[in-house]
């Protein structure tokens, strides 16, 4: 055997060969695997170690992969610190990945933010079978005190619309930011709803102050541009911010189980008066069933999940609202008019929104142009999955690009301009095959499950201020900038209006 090696090594003509054909049949192999193997991964951009791409997101990551789709097409790869990801753009390919493989692709990654909030939670948890019947009990609990016959939640956001109004005269025509008025607002809405009634919520309940100022730090820190998330052991780097974010969370959750507590002693099951007693019932379904995976803290973290949710999302829209009304008093004028050819001088309802549709094509608009949920919340793959000829393998993060939706230009020509008429027919009624091409609240498995909800509130919020006010830009402001400040939701940046009482 050592005899015949060593005379075929010497052989130096049919070891060339040899090599050659070896080499050849390796390339043509390869070209074969290329060609047909299923486990094939997108190309993508490479990172650096450790870190991945995560250093070239810069401060706005969707237009980033707006600019990497260019490159790569509709589906490519990421590293993100240790967690591989892919990007998918395109309203058809987001459809396929969220509503035709749903189930496939609304998992959520093991990031370090979830292992503070908890698996259980329907925003930052575990996707499962338990995860499905949870969302449907959150949106039954919804649903049906939002359309119950004595619905408070009109007239909540009746009055907090007239204190925002009334603290903008305050300011007698003063050139001010918006911002705080509709935040504090927005979160008396949420607050009254999830917890009950209050007179005079922002003066007289200090648990809803510190409510306020302690949500606002957490969905802070929770923002998707967090690299904690993705590079879990900068929480050692930087243990400081981790022990803050948990007594943020464990203070906010704190204030949560005070007032369920609160309600407990007076519930009556036939006569919900808000969000936290109708969950009641459904901890006592749960209770009362022993095959029940529900825990009352599980069903009651619904409430943590609605105030999350619905606190930065309602009030970056509606500050998107103003400036982009400020900004175009064409239609500003158009809005106006409208309020008054329905409304009048009377407050506005729910049912008013089948009337007035240039207000709700410019709220969609408004939702369109600033696109507060650019590339929404990660989702990861629960099992390997074919997608665009690729697969994506269980436990890869999956970022829908949302903003590739609200801004393709083969969509609506002009997506940088702001035009609401865009979203009206020929009729001057609202088109709802224009309406339905993007939805703001995502789509699948993980829609937001407050998204009826949010719309009303938005509805009238916006059209409770517009019947008061005429919004001006400021004399030293020439022109206003659109530039924005990613966090949880893409808000405007800091920016100044006029109000007077119309």
């Amino acid at each position: 055997m050592l005899q015949e090696l060593t005379a075929y090594i010497a052989d130096t003509n049919k070891t060339q060969a040899s090599v050659v054909t070896f080499v050849l049949v390796l390339v043509g192999a390869k070209i074969i695997l290329d060609l047909t193997r299923k486990d094939k991964t997108p190309p993508g951009p490479r990172g650096v170690p450790i870190l991945g791409y995560l250093p070239f997101f810069g401060t706005h990551p969707h237009i980033t992969f707006l600019k990497l789709r260019q490159k790569y097409g509709d589906i490519f790869s990421i590293q993100m610190g240790g967690f591989p990801a892919i990007v998918i753009s395109g309203k058809d390919l987001i459809k396929e990945a969220l509503v035709k493989k749903g189930d496939n692709f609304s998992g959520r990654p093991k990031f370090y933010m979830n292992s503070i909030v908890g698996e259980e939670t329907l925003v930052f948890g575990k996707f499962s079978e338990s995860f499905i019947t949870h969302k449907k009990i959150a949106y039954n609990c919804l649903y049906v005190f939002a359309n119950a016959r004595k619905n408070p939640i009109e007239d909540v956001i009746g009055e907090e619309a007239k204190i925002v109004v009334s603290e903008f005269n305050k300011q007698n025509g003063k050139p001010f930011s918006p911002s705080d008025s509709i935040y504090a607002s927005v979160g008396s809405v949420i607050f009254q709803i999830c917890f009950g009634r209050h007179t005079n919520i922002h003066e007289e309940d200090e648990t809803f102050q510190i409510f306020l100022k302690n949500t606002r730090k957490f969905i802070q820190f929770a923002g998707s541009g967090n690299p904690m998330n993705v590079i879990p052991w900068l929480r050692y780097v930087m243990p400081w911010k981790v022990s803050t974010v948990v007594e943020l969370f464990n203070q906010v959750k704190g204030i949560r189980k005070q007032k369920v507590e609160e309600s407990l002693k007076t519930n009556t099951p036939s006569s919900p008066r808000h969000l936290a007693d109708g969950l009641t019932a459904a901890v006592k379904e749960a209770e009362a069933d022993p095959s029940s995976v529900f825990t009352a803290e599980r069903i009651y973290s619904t409430l943590d999940d609605i105030i999350g949710a619905g606190f930065d999302t309602i009030s970056s829209t509606l500050n998107w609202a103003l400036l982009l009304l400020t900004a175009n008093p064409t239609v500003q004028r158009k809005v106006h008019a409208e309020i008054d050819d329905v409304l009048g001088q009377r407050q506005p309802k729910l049912d008013d929104k089948s009337e007035m549709h240039y207000c709700m094509a410019t709220l969609n608009e408004v939702s369109r142009f600033a696109s507060i949920a650019p590339i929404s919340l990660p989702h990861a793959a629960t099992k390997d999955t074919e997608l665009e000829g690729y697969t994506i393998q269980k436990g890869t993060i999956v970022i829908p690009n949302m903003y590739s939706i609200s801004h393709d230009e083969m969509l609506w020509g002009d997506p940088l301009i702001f035009r609401p008429e865009r979203f009206l027919d020929a009729d001057g009624k609202l088109d709802k095959n224009i309406t339905d091409v993007f939805n703001p609240f995502s789509m699948g498995r993980r829609k937001c499950v407050g998204e009826f909800f949010a719309r009303m509130e938005l509805f009238l919020f916006f059209t409770g201020i517009l019947q008061n006010c005429i919004l001006t830009k400021p004399d030293h402001i020439k022109e206003y900038s659109f530039d924005s400040v990613f966090g949880l939701t893409v808000s405007p940046v800091q920016y100044e209006i006029c109000a007077s009482l119309r």
